[in-house]
């Protein structure tokens, strides 16, 4: 991309917003120097280790605190001795601290959340060695400490004796009687680093020392006592040896600094790699911008796009960034964008172009989800007004000479952004030059997009397919711009509408109209009542969308109060049902207290029969849309009781389907079954137990003779079978005999999930030679 097409689209601007969320020095360096990529790959990965470090600033910002560039610092160290001082080891061992801070993050948690991030961090040279050195020789102020090298201890450790030896011997001395009468002050003073006394003028000269100085007004000599001079004289050998050993230290730090070089300056780079992408995460989350889809070709598709800058402005209080749909479809070439001035023609390329070149970028846009952005292999932009003087260039001039640049190098997958194609000239030849400019993109490959008032432009972009027209909707009435964008239509430039209303003269206005020429005129009237028809059709669009959401909630209000009538029904049904089971149940027994032989399967049968009746009624009150057809491994549930299954078969002639239930294959009506939702069944690994099971399911079962082992798998799948066609209890007869085989029902029984509790039968139903199971 040339330096013109960023500087037209704004991009600089936004790589300035983006280094203010930097915090390093490197960050603001990477994202000033930030440019499109050339792959999809490459931009999928850098957006991937963006939304890494998104996700990770969630709980906190990047240790990066204390970072900043190193390099015209370190580049000053070499073999020929140069050493760095105090300070300037202070700011390398303070990005030292912020390497080892980062490198504090590895893990493996961290490496199994943020593998990209786990590279990049890994690859930050471990200098916790170099860090603790400097620190050993460095303090926090900035001095070198004392215990730095054993010859600066020796060397600081002597000075600090003869230092106080000094002070006690001139403190001393400033007792004496005499001398107290010639001291100007009864305080002791440090001139030249050498211990002195304040002697009154006139006095000076009877006191013995040398003088090392006078104060302003001339009435105080400084004076050093002859007793201090010599141990004076060798304090100041000793800090000449003090700065010798100072010097060997920084040297020796420096050699330490200069072979870890190239480690720290690639640190440096990488940290600030990172500051640069924590900074594109702080940015997004200002703007609202997310991570759009980056294809190699194809249509763009960016909705509700909004300009980053125009954001950033409205966040201050200025203005608004209306939401656009910038569209380029499939196969088309050319984007012909026309409409009012001031209609926001101009943003909405800028919008395009921009948003481009920052998802290109790696940086996240301002669109909503599902938006889809091309990896361009080049962007070409020509927008504002590009004339100059100096050059003697003028307007049309300077438009020429860049579509020029763009006709030498656009090629295939190549954007072409052109505000005002054509003008500055005769209309006419204006309008001829532009569409043989556009056809000469589309022959090589571009994509070219548009701004427009030339009618020539409109018109042919309605004939031919490559060519799309695009409105910027514009209130007329009103004469404000919408901002909208209407594609398919072209849009009327209103020149003499908008002149009006900024106060020429309504006379004039109408005998510029008079003058147009025919077909000119019928070309525009044309756009215009094409314009009326879209306003038609967007307040009935408006009407329909309005008329539909009432609709939609009104049926929402019935269909809410028929389910509640429905459920109620459903539950009377199911409780009168339930009742006529207990009912015949009860009568069952009580026929066999008196002495009447009734048949085993009869309950089962009069209770199914219920269930049926019920099952019809409750068909009824559900209309044939609603009423559930179940599919192959549908998950479904068993009305009126707990038991689950998936469904194996079908069977649409008897309206029943054959479920695996536990270990089971049953076949349940369909009116008893509801959908639970998923498919996710799974085959059995062996055929299981065939079971016909329906609401006649048996309500007893007769084991008398059978051995244990015979007995137990027939009475498993006679319990499952009844649970699943909703019995509450059953009957296990197995006689009396030796009682072992009712020992063994009892025992199973008393483990089995589905069963509630169990008794024997009274006298009249067996006794001990019956077992009755109470089912869950």
């Amino acid at each position: 991309m040339d330096n013109t097409t960023l500087e037209t689209l704004e991009y600089g601007a936004v790589l300035n917003e983006l280094a203010a969320f930097t915090v390093t020095a490197p960050g603001k360096d990477v994202a000033a120097a930030l440019r499109p990529l050339a792959s999809v790959r490459s931009i999928e990965e850098s957006f991937k280790e963006y939304s890494e470090v998104n996700e990770l600033i969630k709980s906190g910002r990047l240790p990066l605190g204390g970072v900043s560039d190193l390099k015209e610092l370190l580049s000053r160290l070499g073999p020929g001795g140069a050493y760095l001082l105090p300070e300037e080891l202070m700011l390398v061992r303070s990005n030292l601290a912020a390497s080892i801070q980062m490198r504090a993050l590895l893990g493996p948690s961290f490496s199994r959340s943020y593998p990209l991030l786990n590279e990049k961090i890994g690859a930050i040279s471990d200098q916790r060695g170099l860090h603790s050195e400097l620190a050993r020789i460095i303090d926090d102020r900035g001095e070198i400490r004392d215990n730095a090298s054993s010859g600066l201890y020796r060397v600081r450790k002597e000075i600090k004796g003869s230092k106080e030896r000094a002070r006690s011997i001139i403190e001393a001395i400033s007792t004496d009687k005499k001398v107290k009468e010639m001291l100007q002050e009864d305080i002791i003073t440090i001139r030249d680093d050498r211990y002195v006394l304040s002697i009154k003028a006139g006095m000076h000269a009877d006191f013995s020392g040398v003088i090392h100085g006078r104060s302003g007004s001339g009435a105080t000599f400084f004076i050093e006592p002859l007793e201090l001079v010599e141990l004076n004289n060798r304090v100041a050998v000793l800090k000449k040896e003090e700065r010798a050993e100072e010097i060997e230290v920084l040297k020796e730090a420096s050699r330490g600094v200069l072979g870890q070089k190239d480690l720290i300056i690639t640190d440096q780079t990488t940290i600030g790699s990172l500051d640069c992408v924590q900074a594109k995460a702080l940015l997004a989350r200002e703007l609202k911008a997310i991570v759009p889809a980056i294809k190699g070709e194809g249509d763009v598709r960016l909705k509700n796009a909004r300009h980053p800058l125009l954001i950033l402005k409205e966040l201050k209080g200025n203005g608004r960034a209306v939401p656009i749909d910038m569209i380029i479809p499939e196969g088309c070439r050319v984007l012909v964008i026309s409409g009012a001035n001031t209609g926001g023609k101009t943003v909405a390329l800028k919008t395009l172009g921009l948003l481009t070149l920052m998802a290109l970028s790696g940086i996240p846009v301002p669109v909503d989800e599902n938006s889809e952005v091309v990896a361009f292999g080049s962007i070409f932009s020509d927008i504002g007004d590009r004339q100059d003087i100096v050059a003697s260039l003028s307007t049309f001039s300077a438009h020429i000479k860049r579509i020029r640049e763009f006709l030498d190098l656009a090629r295939q997958g190549s954007l072409v952004l052109i505000d005002e194609i054509g003008a500055g000239t005769d209309p006419s030849e204006g309008g001829a030059l532009a569409l043989a400019a556009l056809e000469t993109f589309r022959q090589k490959g571009a994509v070219a997009v548009i701004t427009t008032h030339l009618n020539l432009l409109k018109a042919h972009a309605q004939t031919d397919p490559a060519y799309l027209n695009v409105s910027v909707e514009f209130d007329e009435s009103t004469l404000k711009p919408l901002y909208a964008l209407h594609y398919g239509l072209p849009g009327a430039s209103l020149g003499l509408s908008i002149a009006l209303s900024l106060g020429m003269p309504p006379e004039l206005i109408e005998s510029a109209r008079r003058k147009i020429s025919e077909k000119e005129g019928a070309f525009i009237e044309s756009i215009r009542l094409l314009e009326d028809e879209k306003d038609e059709v967007r307040r009935l669009k408006e009407r329909l969308s309005a008329l539909e959401k009432g609709r939609a909630e009104a049926v929402a209000k019935l269909r809410e109060k028929r389910e509640v009538i429905v459920e109620r029904a459903k539950a009377k049904i199911e409780s009168i049902v339930a009742k006529a089971k207990e009912d015949i149940r009860k009568k069952v027994e009580r026929l066999r207290e008196e002495g009447l032989k009734v048949p085993s399967a009869l309950p089962g049968r009069l209770a199914g029969e219920v269930d049926e009746a019920g099952a019809r009624v409750m068909e009824r009150l559900l209309p044939e849309a609603e009423r559930y057809v179940p599919s192959v491994n549908d998950k479904v549930a068993i009305a009126g009781s707990n038991s689950k299954g998936v469904v194996l078969s079908v069977d649409n002639e008897g309206k029943k389907a054959e479920l695996m239930v536990g270990s089971l294959k049953v076949w349940v009506a369909w009116d008893k079954l509801r959908k639970r939702g998923g498919n996710d069944a799974k085959k059995p690994s062996s055929p299981p137990a065939q079971i016909k099971a329906d609401i006649e399911a048996a309500a007893s079962i007769n084991i008398i003779g059978m051995r244990a082992e015979e007995a137990i798998p027939l009475v498993t799948r006679f319990l499952d079978n009844a649970h699943a066609s909703g019995l509450s209890s059953v009957e296990i007869i197995h006689g009396i005999g030796t009682g072992r085989l009712a020992k063994v029902v009892e025992e199973y029984l008393s483990k089995s999930g589905i069963v509630k509790g169990f008794h024997h039968g009274d006298p009249m139903r067996g006794g001990g030679g019956v077992t009755i199971a109470e089912l869950k």
